[in-house]
């Protein structure tokens, strides 16, 4: 069994209890007051209703309707995902330059790029070791 491997006999030690969630911690509190959720809301709404709270108001509405996320557009370019990758930043870079791609998405892109490059490379070089530590006859295995 490899030293990384958890069964009944190796568990990690001083291990950190996850405690209770905010919202258990509130309604604990809740109803130490006597109060439940129900009427938790039904002040809130109250309070939406009142014109001189602008809290109430703001937070019934985020709950109602809550602001949409935003999200990049989606966007069409010659994109060759086969060619090496300094040819697919050119590529983003002249799909740039005609106006098909905003600049902080294609820095996006090419950012992305540079990261499966760094992937790439890790998973490469860890196959080359394993072959090399193979043919020494040493290793984890």
């Amino acid at each position: 069994m490899a030293k990384h491997e958890f069964n009944s006999n190796n568990q990690p030690v001083n291990r950190k209890v996850r405690g209770k969630s905010e919202r258990s911690k509130i309604i604990e509190s809740m109803k130490r007051l006597s109060k439940s959720e129900n009427s938790f809301y039904d002040m809130l709404v109250t309070r939406a209703y009142d014109p001189n709270d602008t809290f109430g108001a703001s937070e019934i509405l985020k709950r109602i309707s809550p602001i949409k996320r935003q999200t990049m557009p989606m966007i069409e370019f010659d994109f060759d995902d086969e060619a090496h990758a300094h040819v697919q930043a050119a590529q983003v870079m002249k799909a740039t330059s005609q106006g098909l791609i905003a600049p902080d998405v294609a820095n996006m892109f090419i950012s992305s790029i540079s990261s499966m490059m760094k992937i790439q490379e890790a998973t490469d070089m860890n196959r080359r070791i394993e072959e090399i530590e193979l043919s020494l006859g040493v290793g984890n295995g």
